[in-house]
């Protein structure tokens, strides 16, 4: 019984030499994904459907040891350098897998790809500037302008053939509407289009409408203690010019004050004085009639 343990030793180490040998060459196969990378895209062609970022490779290799291949080494080089415009199709082969020599690519799903090519063009087009919403009533907009005036658009001949002028994205006018707006604003493009530049200056400038209007205003009349006074007229006529959103307002005759002040020295007697008009800012006095009125003082 002495002697045998080195048999026993032997035998225990034969069997689980020959374990290895069956369970280590035993194949196993797994699904995996694998990214899609393009090559040699000629630069006037365009891809428009078809195209997959990914696809599903069945690997093959030693059990215990398939499952654990690094997905990031699954890459496809899928070069397209002789596709033409319109229907292609190109195969994928798992012979241009590139594996460690334990791992086998057998099969990948879809086994190819059905891409409709178009040739890629070029325009140098417009750029109009775009509100989000109409101005305020009693505002106008002038020197409207984008630095660039005009960029280029790379994309399919079928699309750009449709483009006549490139938008920006609609612009919300700040509040309160300043006298300039220089900002720089995306343009609106449209998909599979590529812009150079992608944004634009665009530079506005804003100022209020203007209006005029004719209106009668009594004359106010103050006068010192101890003196008693009479104009004639007692209404003047005034024409005034200023914003249209002020002028334009119900209230505004009510903000236009004529009056006459008298002097707290002046004597009794008969003159022709003049009068100062008070009005909202920003509106100015085109005409007054009569300039003068007549003024007694007892």
């Amino acid at each position: 019984m002495k002697s045998n343990w080195q048999y026993l030793a032997l035998a225990l180490a034969l069997s689980l030499f020959c374990w290895y040998l069956v369970t280590g060459r035993e194949k196993v196969d797994a699904w995996m994904p694998m990214r899609v990378e393009m090559t040699g895209l000629p630069e006037d062609l365009y891809i428009k459907s078809g195209m997959l970022g990914a696809v599903d490779v069945l690997v093959r290799g030693p059990r215990g040891v398939a499952r654990k291949i690094d997905e990031t080494q699954l890459v496809y080089n899928l070069n397209l350098s002789k596709i033409v415009p319109g229907r292609n199709i190109v195969l994928f082969e798992a012979r241009n897998i590139v594996l460690p020599k334990v791992y086998e690519a057998v099969e990948i799903r879809p086994a190819r790809l059905e891409l409709e090519v178009e040739r890629r063009a070029v325009k140098t087009v417009p750029v109009k500037v775009m509100l989000r919403s109409s101005l305020p009533d009693g505002y106008s907009m002038s020197a409207v302008r984008a630095v660039p005036e005009s960029v280029r658009l790379s994309g399919p001949a079928g699309k750009l053939d449709k483009i006549s002028e490139i938008r920006t994205q609609p612009i919300t006018v700040p509040q309160p509407i300043p006298a300039r707006y220089d900002e720089r604003v995306p343009l609106d493009v449209p998909e599979d289009v590529d812009a150079s530049p992608p944004a634009v200056q665009v530079v506005m400038g804003f100022a209020a409408k203007e209006s005029e209007i004719t209106l009668r205003a009594p004359l106010a009349v103050k006068k010192p203690k101890g003196r008693e006074a009479e104009v004639s007229p007692q209404a003047v006529t005034l024409r005034v010019k200023g914003p249209a959103a002020i002028i334009g307002d119900k209230d505004f005759p009510g903000l236009v004050e004529a009056a006459l002040e008298l002097a707290a020295d002046i004597q009794p007697g008969k003159y022709e004085a003049s009068y100062r008009v008070k009005m909202p800012q920003g509106c100015e006095l085109i005409e007054a009639k009569p300039d003068k009125v007549s003024l007694t003082v007892k």
